[in-house]
């Protein structure tokens, strides 16, 4: 560490130098002339007599400390570095001397919290340490993927040191417009809430010395200030979204991201609180987050002392077509590309011209070093093994890693690529098709962390977890701003209900509108005038409200398209019937259910040449089943296994129903049947399965 603290005259103590510290000042400054110099020898010779002199200034030690690591003794540093805290537990330089350590050895976040602690016991006049500290600590942060506290960080240091240009730079180039690598709610400037106008004065007068503890620029004392309001039953809104806001600057993401959800909880304001909770998806992405992310970037990293059997795999997934934008440096021995998923087998021509790949995994070759990550655990360990299958002990020491995710790679989880689109405009095209059956058929049913285990599509239901919600799909749109906005989600919020101006619209405004019907949220499904519709746009309607699992509205949808004749686009009805069976059942009502199966194995008898009958004689058998028609249900089963004899499956579901249904000795029969057949078709799994039932049927 080449920094010197007394240069411009300030104690290593954190204070502004004063009239006492003149004569071990003095001689201190001799110590280091002699070291600027390259005269280490006689340097530490002048200041083991300084040490001699003053034995117990902690300066004197902290000077010894910083000589010795710069000479390449960091043991003896540690040594002397921890007689100076002996002496004084507070002293500033010790805690930046002892993180510039840290950070020479790779610990980053050691390294940071040494940092804090030494900006937090500088006095504030100090204002040219505390600007190269906060600077520090900016880049600390960034390392750590938490752009609020390194915002703060870089605040402070712009701050104290206005004279030094490249500070304001780098907050202009980090946090402006021209940045695309960070969301708006990552480059957003915070600012503290005021309190409620029905506050009492004891608050308002604890809150102005919050606030005057956060103006020092001491955010450790604005936290402590604000902590006590923030846990208050019942809290102040604004009390708690403050505290947040603080812990964020401080980079405690994990305290932050707790009193948010304590504001979110208690705002009446659902905008306010979904912006809040952006925020929250921001503080998530940090490093130490792992468990309160759903989204992370898992990755291995291996060594080869030959690259070249990897890169004869790399071949053969160029040969596959899964090879997609190599980027190939020769000079520094450096590969970068994009993996994509295994095409599908036997597609025709037609299917093969409009055929989207997902990107899997992205994987780097650097030398003998080789990465591969992804956003998809899964895909990464599939790989791996994989390549492990191939090269065996050729692979070297390899690491499974995981870690925050970049804000970019985010939309990167809908991104497919058009393998063979015939023109650019199809391609960004069928790329936006891709991003709406992703986020409306895939994500819209995850399951989140961030909404409390509850999927987006459930979220709607809950005062909460809606205001939540909001925040979430926020986030994601800033996200797609990042890479040209290929998806509009302002459909995801006409889905989930998050646009009150369209929320429950008159039917006939719907009908007389012609909406885009797969863009449609449940209300306004529910508002669609149904004889108004074509056979297709009805056959949308139900496909739509199917993806939003609105199952009710879809019933009325399939209901109605049952009743009209077979179309082009749909001769194949099953699917709707299905449905009309199942909602009857779980109404109860099974002789409903029963003429809906009638009606539709004749739909399929006269439409679709019988296709589905086994399918239709399955779900008769279970019927009667339920129905308590036990023989009738052996009678259909029976039959259909003598039909289709080599369709496993259907002996399984026969045995499974009557075991269910406490029809044992049937079971029991259809149980040994069927390990007879899957004996003869060498099918082991089912065996073990057929052997499970008859275990079950002879108790």
């Amino acid at each position: 560490m080449n920094y010197d603290p007394y240069a411009s005259c300030i104690c290593g103590s954190g204070k502004k130098f004063k009239w006492c510290c003149q004569p071990v000042h003095q001689q201190l400054q001799s110590v280091f002339e002699l070291e600027s110099q390259g005269q280490h020898e006689a340097a530490m010779r002048a200041l083991d007599a300084v040490i001699a002199q003053h034995p117990t200034n902690h300066e004197v030690w902290g000077r010894k400390a910083m000589l010795l690591y710069n000479t390449g003794k960091p043991e003896e540093a540690e040594a002397a570095l921890d007689k100076a805290f002996e002496l004084f537990p507070t002293y500033p330089f010790g805690y930046y001397l002892k993180a510039n350590m840290r950070l020479q050895e790779g610990e980053l976040a050691g390294s940071l919290l040494l940092l804090r602690k030494a900006a937090e016991h500088y006095d504030i006049a100090v204002t040219d340490v505390l600007g190269e500290l906060y600077a520090q600590i900016f880049n600390c942060e960034m390392k750590m993927n938490r752009p609020i506290a390194a915002h703060a960080a870089l605040e402070l240091a712009v701050r104290f040191t206005p004279e030094v240009p490249e500070y304001r730079n780098a907050l202009n180039s980090t946090y402006g417009p021209e940045n695309t690598n960070l969301p708006a709610s990552a480059k957003a400037k915070y600012a503290f809430l005021a309190p409620s106008a029905a506050a009492s004065a004891e608050l308002r007068g604890k809150w102005d010395a919050a606030l005057k503890a956060a103006g020092t620029g001491k955010l450790a004392d604005a936290a402590r200030a604000f902590e006590p309001l923030a846990k208050a039953d019942p809290v102040e809104p604004a009390a708690a979204y403050n505290y947040a806001i603080i812990q964020a600057w401080l980079g405690n993401n994990a305290a932050a991201l707790e009193a948010l959800d304590r504001y979110v909880t208690t705002e009446s304001d659902e905008s306010a609180a979904g912006q809040a909770w952006a925020l929250a998806e921001v503080l998530r992405f940090g490093q130490g987050m792992d468990e309160q992310a759903d989204i992370l970037e898992h990755s291995v990293q291996f060594g080869m002392n030959d690259p070249s059997p990897f890169l004869q795999i790399v071949q053969d997934w160029e040969k596959q077509g899964r090879l997609f934008a190599p980027q190939v440096d020769q000079e520094q021995g450096l590969l970068v590309a994009m993996l994509l998923e295994e095409p599908p087998p036997a597609l025709t021509p037609e299917l093969e011209a409009k055929r989207n790949l997902r990107i899997v995994a992205q994987f780097m070759v650097a030398g003998q070093a080789i990465r591969i990550w992804s956003l998809n655990h899964d895909a990464v360990d599939g790989i791996f093994r994989g390549v492990v299958a191939k090269l065996g002990a050729l692979v070297i020491q390899p690491t499974p890693m995981r870690g925050p995710a970049k804000f970019f790679d985010v939309m990167g989880q809908g991104m497919t690529i058009p393998v063979r689109a015939p023109s650019e405009q199809e391609a960004g095209e069928r790329i936006r098709l891709g991003f709406e059956n992703f986020y409306e058929t895939e994500w819209i049913q995850r399951p989140l962390k961030s909404l409390s285990g509850v999927s987006p599509l459930d979220a709607g239901g809950s005062p909460s977890l809606r205001k939540k919600l909001r925040g979430v799909v926020q986030f994601h749109s800033e996200c797609g701003d990042l890479r040209a906005k290929p998806y509009d989600f302002a459909r995801l919020s006409r889905k989930l209900g998050l646009d009150e101006a369209i929320a429950a619209p008159a039917a006939a405004a719907i009908s007389a509108s012609k909406p885009d019907i797969a863009a449609l949220g449940a209300a306004e499904l529910a508002a669609l005038g149904i004889d108004t519709l074509s056979s297709v746009e009805l056959d949308l309607a139900w496909t739509t409200a199917m993806k939003l699992d609105a199952r009710e509205i879809a019933g009325k949808f399939a209901a109605a398209l049952v009743e009209r004749p077979v179309y082009a686009e749909r001769p194949e009805r099953f699917p709707l019937h299905q449905m009309l069976i199942a909602q009857k059942q779980t109404e109860g009502n099974l002789d409903g259910a029963l003429d809906c199966l009638n009606a539709g194995e004749a739909d399929d008898c006269k439409n679709n040449e019988g296709k589905r009958r086994n399918e239709y004689e399955l779900r008769r058998g279970q019927l009667h089943a339920k129905r308590g028609e036990f023989d009738q249900a052996q009678d259909v089963f029976t039959r259909l296994i003598e039909r289709v004899p080599t369709e496993l499956k259907f002996r399984v579901t026969a045995a499974e129903t009557m075991l269910s249904s406490r029809q044992k000795p049937q079971a029991l029969k259809f149980a040994q049947d069927g390990l007879a057949a899957a004996a003869k078709a060498q099918n082991r799994d089912l065996e073990g399965h057929f052997k499970e039932l008859i275990g079950a049927s002879q108790k």
